[in-house]
């Protein structure tokens, strides 16, 4: 995948915290940001989807089935 090299400015303490979580998990600034990034993006999509979703009108069974698929994605997300 094509890397861009991108400039940010960060608060001071979050950027030191952000290099003590790298150090603790070893691996680099850089690579801890562009995780942190990636996740927040699939979680701002996830929330959009689950907007879109409450705006369907559903019958009774199609909502129980789409809040257990929910339930069941967020199980597996803990688990990791």
């Amino acid at each position: 995948m094509p890397v861009v090299r991108v400039t940010v400015s960060l608060d001071k303490s979050l950027a030191e915290e952000l290099k003590r979580l790298a150090n603790k998990e070893g691996v680099s600034f850089s690579k801890l940001v562009a995780k942190s990034l990636e996740e927040f993006l699939i979680e701002r999509k996830k929330k959009e989807a689950g907007r879109k979703l409450l705006e369907v009108k559903l019958s009774e069974e199609e909502s129980r089935l789409a809040m257990e698929e929910l339930s069941r994605m967020r199980r597996e997300e803990w688990r990791g």
